[in-house]
């Protein structure tokens, strides 16, 4: 269920940002939440809000805290939003953490191919989700994309209480043959609405369906992912 989600933040990444920045009692938030991942943090006494512009992952994330509730029936609130975050947020929060999507990642080909097929048992429908939805970010061309992002950070700096964080889970793009650094971009911004910069963490990816994909063409791809942390002063 949770992995047909095609940019899943991985579980122990998560895990260990919400265990550095955050403790308990804290009230954690993604806006861009996916399949809810970020629930792990409800099972370490967080609070947690997650919100997604798409309703099929809106009803995983409800099914995903239904499952965890029969295991789990003290772990703490989950909060689950279907909308646009742009039209929900500022919400307090202590820590937001989160992977957005890149600028035109979720445009997808009409044709899935075999080695996505096989290998991760995605459908050409379940390939489609992403744009379907007027307002998904993922769809938007590299300058919208920036538009929008920023807009979104102000929302997050706005959320998120003083001394809290925010953590973003991200990596650079090819386009026409050439690096863009989006997390570079994702720094200045971020850094210009008032947050400061505490740490920015490099790690080799496990790789995903998209690189596959590209791989599979012959196209160059950026396997490296990065992690940055700011802080609400």
């Amino acid at each position: 269920m949770v992995m047909s989600h095609l940019a899943k933040m991985q579980m122990y990444l998560e895990d260990s940002i919400i265990k550095w920045v955050s403790k308990p009692g804290d009230i954690l938030l993604d806006p861009m939440g996916g399949t809810g991942t970020l629930m792990i943090g409800a099972l370490q006494d967080r609070t947690v809000i997650t919100i997604d512009i798409e309703l099929e992952y809106h009803n995983i994330q409800r099914e995903v805290y239904d499952y965890l509730k029969l295991f789990h029936p003290n772990m703490s609130p989950c909060i689950q939003l279907h909308g646009n975050c742009k039209l929900l947020l500022p919400i307090p929060c202590n820590h937001i953490i989160t992977s957005p999507p890149y600028a035109s990642a979720f445009k997808p080909p009409k044709k899935v191919g075999n080695i996505t097929k096989e290998k991760y048992h995605i459908s050409e429908d379940e390939l489609q989700v992403y744009a379907k939805t007027l307002g998904n970010v993922g769809i938007e061309n590299t300058f919208l994309y920036s538009q929008t992002m920023e807009t979104c950070y102000k929302l997050y700096y706005q959320s998120i209480l003083p001394g809290g964080t925010l953590s973003v889970v991200t990596k650079d793009i090819i386009e026409n043959g050439k690096r863009t650094y989006l997390t570079k971009s994702i720094e200045r911004v971020c850094t210009r609405i008032g947050f400061r910069l505490e740490a920015w963490i490099k790690t080799e990816m496990m790789g995903g369906p998209w690189q596959d994909i590209s791989r599979s063409k012959g196209l160059e791809t950026v396997d490296d992912e990065d992690t940055l942390i700011f802080r609400r002063l």
